[in-house]
């Protein structure tokens, strides 16, 4: 009988050519997916149910990071660990602007403004919402006025 070994390849064991070639392959093969049932079949086919999780979890990591929960809250709801969140703020903040792009790109106006401040105030403003309580509750009061 033949024993296999197991190979597991590192990121850093691809020359990094072929890591951008397959990288550009790869994003070919998802931007030519046209429906979202196409899609999840891809996803469903290509990831193991576990990674797909993983990946979930890091999009909604950083929908709450940039709305403004904290740690704890992302922690407890998510049943995520502190390094994970970590991770997903850093890259976030410093990393390619890949998940920024995407959330900027959301369709509905109303729902990108509740997910992406406009500034770094209202951004400081949603993370510290109690230091920010009598600036909050003015901003929702000029806000109903407008409505009516």
């Amino acid at each position: 009988m033949i024993a296999f070994k197991k190979m597991k390849k590192r990121f850093y064991d691809v020359k990094p050519q072929r890591r951008k070639r397959m990288l550009k392959e790869f994003c070919g093969m998802i931007s030519g997916v046209k429906t979202d049932e196409n899609a999840e079949k891809f996803l469903r086919d290509l990831l193991t149910p576990g990674e797909l999780i993983m990946i979930m979890h890091r999009i909604e990591i950083a929908k709450m990071l940039l709305i403004g929960f904290s740690y704890m809250d992302i922690r407890k709801k998510l049943r995520v660990g502190f390094n994970t969140i970590g991770t997903v703020n850093r890259w976030l903040y410093s990393g390619f602007g890949g998940y920024m792009n995407e959330f900027k790109e959301t369709k509905n106006q109303k729902q990108r403004r509740k997910i992406l401040p406009t500034n770094e105030w209202q951004r400081i403003k949603k993370k510290y919402p109690a230091h920010f309580l009598i600036f909050n509750l003015l901003d929702k009061f000029e806000e109903s006025k407008k409505g009516k």
